[in-house]
């Protein structure tokens, strides 16, 4: 038997009905960008098989870089275990996942989309947009100076510098945390914060970065 609607609820019932059919479908459009950042509420791609959850994801121009969290034993990370995660790139056809080891995480791209940054328990990679190069930029297993407990550091949060010649992240061991700023081409120190700095922002120049109420220039 049909439904009957009374008359005075048609108008709003297919007002109701042309919005649904309107609305955007994020599971299948990815956001629009500006500057390569999505614009409004970005979509959530699909888990990755054999992944448990999305724990972060990084857009440029449809493609995301996500870091999702996989079945296993805590990854020991600076003396801390942490929950066990890879990181995979896709667009939305093909997805492949970027072969660094458990623990992999924080995907970031460049600007222009050339690079991808992903943090793991050694250090800050950077690869190729096809993930066909790979540069160990910044290598936790070589540190200077005699052990101190400063030694036992993880990195998090990269950041790109607004012209990709630099990037920017938080350090932190069992003390304490502050931020450093590498050559995104060599992996030379440009800069080492304070101790206790727990957030930066970048300048639109790409050589001066915020630390709270104050703006610090790089060499």
């Amino acid at each position: 038997m049909p439904l009957l609607v009374p008359a005075a609820v048609r108008p709003v019932l297919a007002a109701i009905l042309l919005l649904i059919a309107t609305a955007p479908v994020w599971a299948v459009q990815p956001p629009a960008h500006r500057g390569g950042h999505p614009v409004g509420s970005p979509r959530v791609p699909t888990v990755p098989s054999g992944a448990l959850r999305v724990v972060k994801v990084a857009w440029h121009k449809g493609r995301a870089a996500l870091c999702a969290e996989v079945p296993g034993s805590a990854v020991e990370r600076a003396g801390r275990p942490i929950r066990p995660t890879h990181v995979w790139v896709g667009d939305g056809t093909t997805i492949r996942r970027v072969a660094l080891g458990p623990g992999a995480c924080d995907p970031a791209w460049s600007p222009d989309g050339d690079r991808l940054a992903v943090v793991a328990p050694d250090g800050l990679w950077v690869l190729s947009a096809d993930l066909r190069r790979t540069t160990h930029l910044v290598d936790l297993r070589r540190l200077d100076g005699a052990p101190n407990g400063f030694e036992r550091r993880t990195l998090s949060g990269p950041r790109w510098a607004p012209d990709g010649s630099a990037l920017a992240f938080i350090v932190s061991n069992d003390r304490t945390t502050w931020v450093e700023v590498v050559d995104a081409r060599t992996g030379e120190r440009r800069y080492l914060s304070d101790l206790e700095t727990y957030a930066f922002a970048w300048e639109a120049d790409s050589r001066s970065l915020r630390l709270g109420s104050r703006v610090v220039r790089l060499p």
